[in-house]
């Protein structure tokens, strides 16, 4: 599965309105970092990563324009990072637990401590596309969420 997360209009059909053939197939986990550090550089050097990416929508070929992606996934982080992130953004406990794609959603732990800042949340997507970002401090996990994530510029 090629990962190309940039923006576009894909067409917003329904679950409801669409047969079991015509849904997206559920979304491989995969373990393999590049892609989330490429995107994501503020995590730092976390130790482990588990992601999927499904397109929105309703993908067909004989629609023009590129199709919106939703990226999900679990970071470990380093402890160093961790301490980092506390200390340079204000981070509030979560009014709500992190929304996922389903094949992500058993690898985010119940329970958990989650706080949120708008602070980093503003620098990873440089207000150009949606996302969401969940910290765990205690577990050292960070959860994401996206929509048509980008690599920052000159990165």
């Amino acid at each position: 599965m090629a990962l190309s997360l940039v923006g576009g209009c894909g067409g917003a059909t329904g679950p409801q309105a669409r047969s079991a053939s015509q849904r997206p197939p559920e979304a491989e986990v995969r373990t393999d970092r590049e892609p989330v550090e490429r995107r994501f550089p503020q995590f730092g050097r976390f130790t482990g990563v588990e992601w999927a990416a499904a397109p929105l929508g309703h993908a067909d070929s004989r629609v023009p324009g590129p199709t919106d992606v939703r990226l999900s996934g679990v970071a470990t982080l380093a402890k160093a990072d961790v301490e980092r992130l506390l200390k340079e953004y204000r981070w509030v406990p979560a009014e709500e637990p992190p929304t996922v794609l389903g094949g992500i959603a058993p690898r985010v732990p119940e329970g958990a401590k989650w706080r949120t800042s708008e602070e980093f949340t503003s620098e990873v997507t440089r207000n150009v596309y949606s996302g969401e970002f969940h910290l765990d401090a205690a577990a050292g996990l960070m959860v994401f969420d996206a929509v048509n994530a980008t690599e920052p510029k000159g990165s």
